[in-house]
């Protein structure tokens, strides 16, 4: 073989060598998780590890070991530190009005009263019941409006990851309200409790928007319930 096909091949193979040795190259990272659990996150990571990777958990230490290629190793840390982020908090205060098919006086701010008026049927309007609800998203909550209405909701936040690809509609800052439920609670004759679901659904609140969904029988009903939620700063009090 000539001098310089021995030296392409043996080129070759030393190229050869060191990709094999890149491509089995592993290193090693512990995380020490303060906010997600550790089941939580090797339930996620597990299907990212390559056939040379391995994991080690110590779920009463709240630690992971990670080996893995660093290409792999990166992806997992990137994944970890989404999961580990400390959540966020909302504050949502919920008012619940009756419609009514009698006029009565409204004890409501005007602009409020006047939306109401070019919205619904109802010839005027008497609170049933009003709280805040205030938490971390991700966490699911119930609390009553009153000794007759419950609600329930899971908050999360929607804001945009810097990670979203270009061309993908930007929803901005805002909180999905999702599984919103609108409980009725009535006692039987046999004295237990009677729900009755009046609303579900999930929506979207902006900073500071106020938004008002009404629970009516049906579109046309002279009486019924209207549902005001306003998306607050956790500052306000």
């Amino acid at each position: 073989m000539p001098r310089k096909a021995s030296l392409a091949v043996f080129l070759s193979i030393a190229a050869l060598a060191l990709s094999a040795a890149a491509q089995s190259e592993t290193i090693v990272r512990v995380f020490n998780l303060k906010n997600a659990s550790v089941i939580e996150a090797f339930t996620a990571i597990e299907p990212l590890l390559s056939a040379d990777g391995s994991v080690t958990v110590q779920p009463s230490r709240g630690r992971i070991t990670i080996q893995d290629s660093p290409r792999v190793v990166g992806k997992i840390t990137a994944l970890i530190d989404e999961l580990d982020r400390i959540p966020g908090e909302y504050r949502i205060e919920v008012e619940l009005l009756e419609g009514l098919d009698s006029e009565r006086v409204s004890d409501l701010p005007s602009e409020l009263d006047r939306r109401l008026h070019r919205m619904f049927p109802f010839k005027s309007y008497r609170r049933a019941g009003r709280t805040v609800f205030q938490g971390e998203f991700g966490q699911p909550t119930t609390a009553s409006l009153s000794r007759n209405y419950r609600l329930s909701f899971l908050a999360e936040s929607s804001s945009v990851p810097e990670s979203t690809p270009w061309g993908v509609a930007d929803i901005g800052d805002r909180t999905q309200v999702k599984w919103l439920r609108l409980d009725r609670l009535s006692t039987t004759v046999g004295g237990g409790e009677k729900i009755d679901e009046l609303l579900r659904t999930t929506v979207f609140l902006s900073p500071r928007q106020k938004m008002i969904i009404g629970a009516g029988s049906s579109e046309d009903s002279a009486t019924g319930l209207v549902l005001i939620l306003t998306m607050q700063s956790v500052e306000d009090r």
